[in-house]
């Protein structure tokens, strides 16, 4: 999502997509040993969580921008 969620964004991926969604939002991000182990566990979370997570990565790189 691209704004402020108001409700649960629903919806299942699979393991593969949430993989790609994180990647996708923390690209550019120098990550190390544990960083990568903690973004391993987010994308085993249930896809409402790492879509929540995801937006807020993603929402915040583009506040950031305009800074």
């Amino acid at each position: 999502p691209a704004g402020a969620l108001e409700a649960d964004p629903g919806g299942f991926w699979q393991q593969e997509e949430r993989v790609a969604v994180l990647a996708g939002v923390l690209e550019g991000v120098e990550l190390g040993a544990w960083d990568r182990g903690v973004a391993r566990w987010l994308t085993e979370l249930d896809t409402s969580t790492l879509v929540t997570i995801a937006s807020w990565i993603a929402r915040s790189r583009e506040a950031g921008r305009g800074r």
